[in-house]
C-alpha cells in the first residue's frame, strides 16, 4: 500500500516508521494504564480512610451498649480504630497535602462528636440492657456533615482525570488553609480544637 505523503522516504524507512508508531502507541497505552492504576489505588485509599473514620459512629453505639465485663473486646476494637485512622491520615497527607488537610478536618470533626459520647457511655456502663435508639453521632448539620461533604467533594476532585478539577481542588483547600490558619505537619490547622487535649480520658489506655 502506497503512502503519498511518505513518498520522500525510501522503502527501507517504512518498517522503521511502523515500529516507531507501534512503540509510541505502546508507551501511551502503558502510561494510561499506569495512570488508571494509580487512580484506583488512591480511590481504595480514600474509601478505606472514609470507612475507618465513619466506624467511630459504630464504636459510639458499641460503647453505649457495652457491659462492664466487655472491656477487653471493646478496647481492642477501639485501639484498632485509632491505629487505622492515624495510618490513613498520614498516608493521605503524603499523597496530597491539600487532601490530607481536608481529611484531617473531617476526621477531627467526627472524633470530636463521637469521643464525647463514647467516654460518657463508657463511664455509665451497666449490666442492664439499654434501649435501642439513635445517638447524637450521626451525620447532620449539627455534627460533622459540613466537613464530611467537603472531604468527599475534595476526594472526588482529586480522583478526577480532569487536571483542571484537581487544580481547582488544590486551590480551594489552599484558600481554606490561608483562612483557617497554617497547617501543622499532621494536616490539622494550628487552631483546631482537639477533644484529646489536656483533659484526661475516661477510657483506660486511651491515647
Amino acid at each position: 500500500m502506497a503512502y503519498p505523503g511518505l513518498a520522500f522516504l525510501g522503502p527501507e524507512w517504512i518498517p522503521i516508521l511502523a515500529a516507531t508508531i507501534a512503540a509510541l502507541v505502546a508507551a501511551v497505552t502503558l502510561a494510561m494504564n499506569m495512570t488508571a492504576g494509580r487512580r484506583d489505588r488512591r480511590r481504595n485509599l480514600y474509601s478505606d480512610a472514609y470507612r475507618a473514620t465513619m466506624s467511630w459512629i459504630e464504636t459510639a453505639y458499641r460503647a453505649h451498649h457495652a457491659r462492664p465485663d466487655e472491656d477487653a473486646a471493646f478496647l481492642e476494637g477501639y485501639h484498632k480504630l485509632w491505629e487505622d485512622v492515624r495510618y490513613y491520615q498520614g498516608w493521605i497527607l503524603m499523597e496530597s497535602y491539600e487532601l490530607g488537610y481536608s481529611f484531617a478536618l473531617f476526621k477531627e470533626a467526627v472524633q470530636t462528636v463521637c469521643e464525647g459520647v463514647i467516654e460518657s457511655a463508657w463511664a455509665s456502663r451497666t449490666v442492664e440492657s439499654k434501649p435501642l435508639g439513635a445517638l447524637p453521632v450521626e451525620p447532620s448539620p449539627e455534627t460533622f456533615r459540613y466537613e464530611q461533604d467537603r472531604f468527599l467533594q475534595d476526594a472526588r476532585d482529586q480522583l478526577s482525570p480532569n487536571p483542571f478539577r484537581r487544580r481547582a481542588m488544590r486551590r480551594r483547600v489552599q484558600e481554606r488553609i490561608t483562612k483557617e490558619g497554617p497547617a501543622r505537619v499532621s494536616g490539622l490547622p494550628v487552631n483546631a480544637a482537639s477533644p484529646r487535649g489536656p483533659q484526661p480520658s475516661a477510657l483506660p489506655g486511651a491515647r
